[in-house]
């Protein structure tokens, strides 16, 4: 007993330190940076303001569903076709359906439906709490949500048949990251062990395959040698080989031995995956969770500090000093955090030279768009598990005005949540808050009804302080772009990355990040086209577009109609997407020619199109470290609010955004806390 309660103590008190296998999100945000993700990852953007100017059709045809059970004969890997044909009928009668009551019993009430938010839920229910899922948005997944276009040729044709065929399918866009691994396998991956858990993982199909393509804008592209190489995953040498190629022998025998070092048996690669996320947790039952890996913890031993703090550290303690890796691993980190390896915490880049360099690694695609990871996702809350609690629910539409704040006993108390239409959701367990910080902030503000409750206010204002003092990261440029497939390579990557590898990674604009998912899943598009997704990663300047808020400033609350597209917004849009224009000439010289062809949909998105939709405050990727910090200090899930738990990439240990914009790890944390108590 006392050995017990002795490591219970260790844990407790070190528990910052010891969460750092939280920030193992595999390349594998989006996620994200998850962006997490997202998060890689991030994040991102979702419904967007039409390119066109004059259209005022809704950028969104949702292909997610609201509480629909799908027929037994259809998996999730093709249940785009079969909701969208009956998605808006959905949401009709959702809308037209009697008054909801105006108060509501749950045990769990999950505020918003991003990866983290779901992760939550699903949880939640699988173990046994009555959980709703509210979601402002029409359709679930956050920055990682999926959306239709139909082609320029269908937009005015009738599309009520059923019988479509391959070249009358609309476009599937995925909105954010679609670059993931170690979801195609049971694993460490801590999003894959969620699946696992609430037992919808192999609804999904996977493809794997094994890299991406990288250009450098710094050579011009007749310098084949020096302006693209290939990132090959696995241990063959093909990597090297590529690293030899660009930057010659010396650079290729440092990242051989920097790699060595790392993924040496109890190196610090090794070390960010040993003890897995569903064994942490912050209360006294820590000691029952981890009891099974006590020898792993004392094994991790100091190595622990090391991954919590820069990766740079680890290059400097393993003399990792030649320019071209430097670089690369400033690109690795950005793509996965939105800041460069002097400011990403080393675990998340640790564990991902495991799932890039390993033995037979691959990356990972969803069949169907990222939308089939949500519907798993989604169908893990609303299963019926036979336990008496009945399934969880997912409320699309419902967007939280205000938290049900009340003082008891000198303390802050949540006990549930406010709708816009009036309708109170009580929660007997608790709210758990997927909103970023800064959007949660406001919303706690708008929810003081007594001012002389001063114990709420208190609360409220320690929320406020956080919020102000996190600093955050850029936005987002987006380009989703249908077009013809014809003269294309048949050994088209699916994923690209372009940037200058001489200027400053986090340099506006220098990276763009580009996806082709129908090379994958050709059922992504009408037949014979291709789907495009090109975006900058944190790297926009929101103040450029702030100006075009009513009233000139970001105040934490989105409306519908909270812009102005005015003539110099649409100029602005234009100018800031010409990158992206340049950046696919890399891989697709005639882009924009095929673009203006019969067919093709071009649809562009702001940093204000991802606030707006996204609910993302400033338009931001994710939390950057306070100034004079190397990397983060992100708050936990606990808030000083009793009851209101929060998740997602503004809690530790943040956006990973690019590779998966996932914050599981926490959620799952959260869950357990929570069903013991």
């Amino acid at each position: 007993m006392p050995l017990i309660l002795i490591i219970t103590t260790i844990l407790l008190k070190n528990f910052r330190a010891l969460t750092f296998r939280v920030c193992e999100f595999s390349l594998g945000t989006m996620r994200a940076s998850v962006q997490a993700l997202l998060p890689w990852f991030a994040a991102l953007s979702g419904l967007y303001d039409p390119y066109t100017p004059n259209r005022t059709t809704a950028f969104h045809t949702p292909i997610a569903r609201n509480n629909v059970k799908l027929p037994s004969d259809i998996s999730l890997s093709n249940t785009r076709h079969w909701s969208r044909r009956r998605y808006s009928a959905v949401l009709s009668a959702t809308s037209k359906r009697e008054k909801s009551p105006r108060e509501e019993e749950w045990d769990v009430v999950v505020v918003g439906s991003g990866v983290g938010g779901l992760s939550a839920a699903s949880l939640c229910a699988r173990y046994g709490l009555k959980t709703i899922c509210v979601e402002a948005h029409d359709v679930p997944g956050g920055v990682a949500h999926s959306f239709e276009r139909p082609t320029s040729k269908s937009k005015h044709e009738d599309v009520e048949n059923d019988c479509e065929d391959a070249t009358s399918r609309p476009f599937i866009f995925d909105s954010g990251p679609s670059l993931l691994s170690g979801m195609s396998s049971k694993g460490t991956n801590p999003l894959r062990q969620v699946l696992d858990a609430i037992g919808t993982a192999d609804q999904i199909e996977w493809v794997t395959y094994d890299g991406w393509m990288v250009h450098d804008t710094a050579f011009p592209m007749e310098d084949s040698a020096r302006s693209s190489f290939r990132l090959t995953t696995g241990s063959d040498g093909t990597w090297e080989k590529a690293i030899e190629k660009k930057a010659g022998s010396e650079s290729k025998r440092e990242f051989e031995k920097f790699k060595k070092q790392m993924m040496s048996e109890g190196g610090l690669s090794e070390s960010s995956a040993l003890i897995p996320p569903l064994a942490l947790r912050g209360d006294l039952s820590a000691a029952l969770t981890m009891s099974s890996y006590i020898g792993k913890f004392l094994k991790i031993g100091l190595q622990g500090t090391l991954l919590t703090g820069p990766f740079t550290e680890c290059m400097d303690l393993y003399g990792l000093n030649d320019e071209f890796n430097r670089k690369w691993f400033d690109y690795l980190a950005f793509a996965l955090s939105g800041l460069d390896a002097a400011h990403t915490q080393a675990a998340p880049v640790a564990y991902t030279m495991i799932d890039l360099h390993k033995e037979n690694a691959v990356l990972d695609y969803p069949k169907g768009g990222m939308d089939s990871l949500i519907q798993a996702l989604v169908s893990g809350l609303e299963m019926d598990r036979g336990n008496g609690v009945g399934p969880g629910e997912l409320r699309l539409k419902s967007q939280v005005e205000k938290f049900c704040l009340e003082e008891v006993k000198n303390k802050a108390k949540c006990t549930g949540v406010v709708l816009e239409d009036g309708t109170v959701l009580k929660a007997k367990k608790g709210v758990i808050c997927n909103a970023p910080l800064w959007n949660m902030a406001k919303i706690l503000e708008d929810s003081i009804v007594n001012p002389l409750d001063f114990a709420v206010a208190a609360a409220v204002n320690d929320v406020r302080q956080q919020a102000d003092q996190m600093e955050m990261t850029g936005s987002f440029m987006h380009l989703h772009l249908g077009v013809p497939a014809d003269g294309l390579p048949d050994n088209l990557d699916c994923h690209h990355s372009v940037l200058n590898l001489d200027d400053d990674v986090t340099a506006e604009q220098n990276l763009v990040i580009v996806s082709i998912p129908t090379i994958f899943d050709p059922s992504l598009a009408p037949e014979g086209y291709h789907v495009i997704h090109a975006y900058t990663a944190a790297s926009e300047n929101f103040s450029d577009w702030e100006s075009k808020l009513h009233g000139g400033i970001d105040s934490g609350k989105t409306t519908s109609r909270d812009y102005k597209r005015t003539k110099s917004y649409k100029n602005l849009k234009e100018e800031k997407a010409e990158a992206l224009w340049s950046a696919l000439e890399r891989i697709v010289p005639d882009i924009r020619e095929r673009a203006q062809r019969e067919g093709s949909v071009v649809e562009v998105g702001t940093p204000l199109t991802h606030r707006r939709y996204n609910r993302r405050f400033r338009g931001t990727y994710g939390p950057a470290p306070a100034e004079g910090k190397d990397v983060w200090e992100l708050p936990g899930p606990m808030t000083p609010i009793e009851g209101l738990l929060a998740c997602g990439d503004t809690t530790f240990p943040g956006e990973y955004n690019w590779i998966i914009p996932m914050k599981a790890p926490f959620d799952i944390y959260i869950l357990f806390f929570r069903a013991l108590v």
